[in-house]
């Protein structure tokens, strides 16, 4: 089975087989993913890993009820996207800023993927405040349009 590593830059590397992660020089906190696991998991938490560089099994990262760990306090769990919603903005609301909310809604998922938990958190908080931006212009330039034409037709109805 072939594995591959996240790099300390965030970057991804492999594929590579347990014996060459091991020649590698990988450590126990060495994030490592194959199609077998839930998600990025530390090497020492994947048996077949383990077993190579302890020379005993470790916990399955794939057993029920197991809860992935990420390294330091990451949660399993990545920040809220905001992608959906950015769209809708965009498509009902206002453009420019919905782009915007896009944009940063977009990188939200690659950078926890990446091991990046704050930087997945800041985009998510950049995304999320781009969204809602964007959400209440488009409901001011509404209710002035309403306003305005209020105005107009009450001016025509006294004329």
């Amino acid at each position: 089975m072939t594995y591959y590593v996240a790099t300390p830059t965030g970057q991804h590397e492999g594929p590579f087989t347990v014996e060459e992660l091991v020649h590698r020089g990988i450590t126990p906190d060495t994030l490592v993913y194959n199609n077998s696991l839930s998600g990025w998991t530390k090497a020492s938490m994947v048996p077949e890993i383990a077993n190579q560089l302890y020379g005993v099994p470790a916990q399955p990262a794939y057993a029920p009820g197991y809860q992935q760990s990420a390294p330091g306090n990451m949660p399993a769990v990545a920040p809220k996207t905001w992608l959906a919603e950015s769209i809708l903005v965009t498509l009902f609301c206002c453009l420019p800023f919905g782009i915007v909310g896009i944009v940063k809604a977009s990188s939200v998922d690659s950078l926890f993927r990446a091991g990046d938990y704050e930087g997945a958190q800041r985009a998510s908080q950049a995304a999320g405040k781009w969204t809602k931006i964007g959400f209440f212009c488009g409901l001011a330039v509404v209710v002035i349009y309403l306003i305005i034409g209020l105005c107009a037709g009450f001016s025509a109805m006294y004329e």
